[in-house]
């Protein structure tokens, strides 16, 4: 089976459960303990992808520093190649410190690290000889990076790559430019609603796909949490793909693992409703867990899938 390819940003996450937005106007707050974890868009993916089971190569930067150094080591132990990721000499590895509420939602404080210098220098264009499908984990997270997904996503295309792109919406970009220059080459995207707000000035979920499919995307599946999935391509009516009920911990990393399941579907040659059954499926199982990478392997996905 052919190998994944995951290019993206790769930081390092810190968790601080039992927070709530009230605490931070108070000068001290107690929690029983700090969680390290690895995190970023293209590292969460790539985790995932190999519990399930498939060959995965991480394309990302990191700084030459203790925490790029357990990034990496954490990447080896998770079965990932690391053999491509670039490091650069002045740059941090990027850190993200991620606040969890009780009710699971969560907020984001980070810096820009090495991340900033993210570009296609990270891909070996040979390495898409052997691979089957490319998950973009961070479109419009950083900007040399978003700059380099039309020649990526096309090279892919021209050598057989099915192309997956995760949007991160947020981090340096007001408004979604450059999104018409490489969805022509983007077989699937993949937003919730509020991404889809971001990238097309739309509310409703019809109207983001419209939008996104008449820009040249193959299909949109448009991530609902709990609820599931919908695909939308041109010339056919939506497809609901329901989710999985689960006793949700931290939703940190859902989304994440939620591509991880459809490429790896994509991998296996399964129908795209195939491929959004089994990415429900790893969504739910990552909400269990506090951080991203709480997946164990793909057993416990097929448990949760054989519920229906």
């Amino acid at each position: 089976m052919k190998k994944a390819l995951c290019y993206g940003i790769a930081c390092c996450d810190i968790m601080v459960p039992d927070i709530e937005p009230d605490d931070f106007k108070r000068e001290n707050v107690c929690v029983e303990k700090f969680t390290y974890s690895t995190g970023g868009d293209a590292m969460n993916q790539a985790v995932a992808l190999s519990k399930l089971g498939h060959e995965t190569v991480l394309l990302t930067m990191l700084g030459k520093d203790i925490m790029g150094d357990f990034l990496v080591g954490s990447a080896k132990q998770a079965g990932l190649n690391t053999d491509y990721i670039k490091f650069h000499d002045q740059l941090p590895t990027s850190l993200t410190l991620v606040c969890v509420h009780r009710d699971g939602n969560r907020n984001f404080i980070f810096n820009k690290g090495a991340d900033i210098e993210i570009s296609g220098d990270c891909v070996p264009m040979e390495l898409m000889d052997d691979a089957g499908v490319i998950g973009i984990g961070s479109a419009f997270g950083d900007i040399k990076l978003t700059e380099s997904l039309k020649d990526v996503l096309a090279t892919a295309k021209e050598k057989g790559l099915k192309t997956c792109v995760d949007i991160m919406h947020g981090s340096c970009y007001d408004e979604a430019e450059g999104l018409a220059s490489f969805l022509p080459y983007t077989d699937y995207i993949f937003p919730n609603e509020d991404e889809g707000y971001f990238l097309t000035g739309e509310k409703k979920a019809d109207k983001i796909a419209e939008k996104l499919l008449a820009l040249g995307t193959g299909c949109v599946v448009l991530k609902m949490g709990k609820d599931g999935c919908r695909l939308y391509k041109k010339g056919c009516d939506p497809i609901v793909v329901p989710g999985y009920t689960v006793d949700m911990v931290d939703t940190t990393g859902a989304g994440d693992n939620f591509m991880a399941g459809f490429m790896a579907g994509l991998l296996e040659g399964k129908s795209e409703v195939e491929c959004a059954a089994l990415a429900n499926a790893c969504g739910a199982v990552a909400v269990k867990y506090v951080g991203a990478a709480g997946m164990k392997n793909r057993a416990e996905v097929e448990e949760i899938l054989n519920q229906r």
